[in-house]
This record gives C-alpha cells, sequence and structure tokens, in this order.
C-alpha cells in the first residue's frame, strides 16, 4: 500500500501554507496547529507521523517532566514494571494494530517504545502512584430546537499546546502473521498529543461518530486490564453508538483498567447524544461499571472530571477544578445558543479554577484547544486561544470545515 502525506500548518496570523512542522513558530507569538493527512498501514502511519512532528515529540518528551520523575522510576521498578508489562500484553493482545501503530510513532519520532507506552498508560500509573494528572476538561451539551451542539475544552499539561496536531488518517486493516484480517478501513480526524496515539481527546470519522473526552480519576485503578488511552484509539474506528460502546466499554476483552467519560455525538442522526462514563473492571463485580445517558431531549448537559452518574457508586479522588467549573456553570444562564456556549467555555471569573484554563499557583492545566462540533450546520472549529475574546465574539477559530472529513 502505498503511503500518502500531505501535511499542513495553519497560523493564527500568517497564510495558510505547505511548510515544516516545528515545535514553535519562528516569532513564538503565534498560535499554529500543523495538520497532516496520511494512508498507509498502521505502523506505516504511525512512522510517518513520528517522523513528520520528530521535532515537536522529541522536545515534548524531553521538557515533560512526569515522564521522567514519575513514569520511568515507576517501570524501573520491580512491582511497576510487571504493572506496565500487563498492560502492554493486554494491549498486544486486544489491539495489536494499535501497538504497531505507536510503534511506528517512536521509530519515526527516534524514541523509545517503551518511553511511548508509559505515556499510553500515565493515566493508570499516576493514579496508582497518587499523583495527579492534569488533563482535564470542559464539555458542554446543547439541544434547543434545531441547535444541536457538542462542545469540549481540552485542558492538559501547558506544553501539549506548542506540540500537539490534528492527524487526518486513511488507515487499511490489519493483518496478523497468519493473514487474518482484523477490522476495517479506519478514515478519522483527532487532536493528538504529541507522541501519543490519536484519540485521548476529541475527534470524528467518517461513520459520523464525534467524540469528546473527559479523565475521570476513580481509585481502584486494576491491573491487567486495558488502558484508557487504547480504547480511546480504539473507538475511533466505530461505525456507531453500539460498536463504541462495546468498545469503550472493552465488553469482548479484560475490563477496563482505570475510567473514564466519553461523550459521543452522531452526525448521520444528530439527534444522538451520549455520555457514557467507564469505571476500572473489579474482580468479583459485574464485568464493567457503566452507565449511558442518553441526551436526546435534554437542553443542556455539562460534563467535567469527576463522575456524575457514578458518584458514590465508584470511589474516586476529588478535583478541585472540576468542583469550581462545576458551580462557576450553575451560576450562569444555560446556553441557548452558541453564544451562550462560548461564554461558558471562555469563561475566567473565577480566579483560582477557571473554566477556561491559564496556569496558576492553584491549577497548573492550561486550556490548550476548545472544539466546537455544531451537528445542525455539520461545522467543526477549533480555536487555540480563549474563544471569548475581545476581538471578535466568538473569536475566529484556528480551523472551520464540514465535518464528517477526515
Amino acid at each position: 500500500m502505498a503511503l500518502v502525506t500531505v501535511i499542513t500548518v495553519l497560523y493564527m496570523w500568517s497564510a495558510l501554507g505547505f511548510v515544516s512542522a516545528k515545535p514553535f513558530s519562528p516569532l513564538n507569538k503565534t498560535l499554529n496547529l500543523p495538520e497532516l493527512h496520511v494512508r498507509g498501514t498502521h505502523y506505516d502511519v504511525g512512522y510517518t507521523i513520528g517522523y513528520t512532528f520528530r521535532e515537536r515529540i522529541q522536545d515534548f518528551y524531553t521538557k515533560y517532566t512526569l515522564l521522567h520523575d514519575v513514569l520511568t522510576p515507576f517501570y524501573k521498578s520491580e512491582k511497576g514494571k510487571v504493572i506496565v508489562e500487563g498492560y502492554l500484553k493486554v494491549a498486544n493482545d486486544s489491539f495489536p494494530q494499535y501497538v504497531a501503530e505507536l510503534a511506528g510513532v517512536s521509530d519515526g519520532a527516534g524514541v523509545p517504545f517503551i518511553q511511548a507506552f508509559l505515556l499510553t498508560a500515565r493515566h493508570e500509573i499516576l493514579l496508582i502512584e497518587k499523583k495527579k494528572d492534569v488533563s482535564s476538561c470542559t464539555d458542554v451539551f446543547m439541544d434547543i430546537a434545531d441547535q444541536r451542539v457538542l462542545a469540549h475544552n481540552e485542558d492538559a499539561h501547558p506544553l501539549v499546546k506548542d506540540h500537539a496536531y490534528l492527524i487526518h488518517a486513511q488507515i487499511s486493516p490489519y493483518k496478523l502473521p497468519n493473514g487474518t484480517q482484523i477490522g476495517d478501513w479506519e478514515y478519522f480526524t483527532a487532536y493528538t498529543y504529541p507522541g501519543h496515539l490519536p484519540g485521548c481527546a476529541f475527534g470524528h470519522n467518517l461513520q459520523g461518530m464525534v467524540f469528546t473526552v473527559n479523565a475521570v480519576f476513580p481509585k481502584n485503578v486494576q491491573p491487567n486490564k486495558q488502558v484508557r488511552y487504547m480504547l480511546n484509539r480504539a473507538m475511533l474506528a466505530a461505525k456507531d453508538p453500539s460498536e463504541a460502546l462495546d468498545i469503550i466499554t472493552n465488553k469482548n476483552g479484560p475490563g477496563v483498567a482505570s475510567g473514564f467519560s466519553v461523550n459521543i455525538g452522531y452526525a448521520s442522526d444528530f439527534s444522538k447524544l451520549y455520555n457514557i462514563e467507564v469505571a476500572p473492571t473489579v474482580p468479583n463485580l459485574p464485568q464493567y461499571y457503566q452507565t449511558v445517558l442518553d441526551v436526546q431531549g435534554q437542553e443542556h448537559y455539562f460534563h467535567f472530571n469527576m463522575y456524575d452518574k457514578l458518584n458514590g457508586t465508584v470511589p474516586q479522588y476529588e478535583d478541585p477544578s472540576t468542583e469550581h467549573r462545576k458551580a462557576r456553570v450553575a451560576q450562569m444562564a444555560n446556553p441557548y445558543d452558541l453564544k451562550n456556549i462560548v461564554d461558558i467555555l471562555g469563561d475566567t471569573q473565577d480566579p483560582d479554577y477557571p473554566i477556561f484554563r491559564t496556569p496558576n499557583k492553584k491549577d497548573d492545566a492550561e486550556t490548550v484547544a476548545t472544539a466546537i462540533y455544531d451537528f445542525s450546520q455539520g461545522h467543526f472549529s477549533v480555536f487555540l486561544d480563549n474563544p471569548k475574546n475581545t476581538e471578535g465574539y466568538p473569536s475566529n477559530p484556528i480551523i472551520q470545515r464540514f465535518f464528517p472529513n477526515y
């Protein structure tokens, strides 16, 4: 299969052009989100992503202190090595195509595979070590008359903002050594953290499935189960909400190691809007905890970074930012149009834990991107600065186009 790639870098204040991606813009004053269009096998696509964004990935791996201070020492411990190798075996047994894709990323970027996999298992390792992961997000559903919107603030370590990229992938079916085919062609677009698999933030596929992900922090993390980021990658291949649910809950596998919340929209039937909360698969309990909320018929719904429907059922760590953001949203008027959604996602009134986040002494996360899926209009928009600013209301997105596309 021939490998096809096209790279485009969009700068907030400069003309669009076909240029090589750099970790930072030349003047370090522009906001940029490179886009890569790539087609091939899982390994080849991963390799091309890694090679194309090699400088960004290497720079991120070098500067991301949790990789060196927490994840690597954990793996070097006797207990940690057993846990990580257990996670890798489970991933390779269930999703060899995505392990191959991650190997391609590491080979192309020139970084060790074990570092790439430690980042894939980051959420679980940090919870086991009782270390706080800064990745947290805010989601807003709106379903009023003919307006149906799913909007998402992607909150992460500040390094992500200048190192992330948008992947448009067409990936051929994976074949095992014995010739057995796994899955079908995959066509998706996903905001991707540097040196990570796509899927852990927001994205959509050609079947019209839209996904945004919220981190949650369960206490009862399990070994020898599927890590969150593998499940997030796999869900990009879902053809409909039912298949997405089976993937997200690892119905046909050993279960879920930690947990997360996924918000799903379906462009082919945009009346279908769902929130799914997933918890760790605990021995001697049902195969998995999960709740599915059909948001259809609800005018508004919000999700943050603590279990909502599973609160009280699943032990979880408290998240002060979630508590503050949730309280602030309760003070604001419910949205009835896109402008109101932007008012919420761009709000900075809380000085310690605002909805649109910038690092401060109490909250070290940053809102690195805002995505708005307007199902009524078929529009997909991405903002890298506050969508609610003084120069435009809402401000101009760095990306706006019709979806689904890839």
